[in-house]
């Protein structure tokens, strides 16, 4: 009987996926100033997180689940949901890759 170790194929998972971290970091703003904002990414997601994603009906929800206690700064700065279900869509996108033999993967 093999035993697995949890966090082990989590690294390995990050090691062969260079792309892929515990968060992703976006800003709502251009410039140095902008405030930067974190959210865990959809793959490495805490059970809080995923029983807060699960449970939105709608896209603010969504919105207000993934970035949790920054919400309000992120409305303060002029942050629009719509903008960040792009972002949410556009790591979907990059989750869909290939292999490095270059057979497509849905990750």
């Amino acid at each position: 009987m093999s035993q697995y170790s949890l966090h082990a194929i989590r690294q390995k998972y990050k090691e062969t996926h260079p792309g892929v971290t515990d968060t992703i970091d976006f800003t709502v703003q251009d410039g140095e100033d902008a405030r930067v904002y974190h959210i865990e990414h959809p793959l490495l997601q805490s059970n809080k997180t995923k029983e807060a994603v699960t449970a939105a009906s709608t896209d603010i929800d969504m919105a207000k689940a993934v970035l949790g206690d920054q919400w309000d700064d992120f409305i303060a700065d002029g942050g629009q949901v719509a903008d960040l279900m792009l972002l949410m869509n556009e790591i979907g996108e990059q989750m869909q890759g290939v292999t490095p033999d270059g057979v497509p993967t849905q990750r």
